[in-house]
């Protein structure tokens, strides 16, 4: 669930820089990566401004959270 992560985010401002947020969609069957951020509402904003400009030609269906350093990721949330 994406709502308790963004409280956590905001009320925790020393973890800033401990995870990454990555869009993640699909363009034309293919997985790729929509945005990159340290907090997850401005990947949201900006993989959803991707999907606008391509005229929803791009489908933006999850975030996921990811350690620095890490090369997979802790937690998905779906963009339901």
């Amino acid at each position: 669930m994406i709502n308790p992560e963004l409280i956590e985010i905001e009320s925790n401002p020393e973890r800033l820089g401990e995870y990454i947020y990555m869009g993640m969609g699909l363009i034309n069957g293919h997985r790729c990566c929509l945005s990159v951020a340290y907090k997850m509402n401005y990947a949201i904003k900006k993989a959803n401004q991707f999907v606008e400009a391509s005229n929803n030609a791009i489908t933006f269906d999850k975030i996921n959270k990811v350690k620095v350093g890490q090369l997979k990721a802790e937690r998905e949330f779906q963009m339901n």
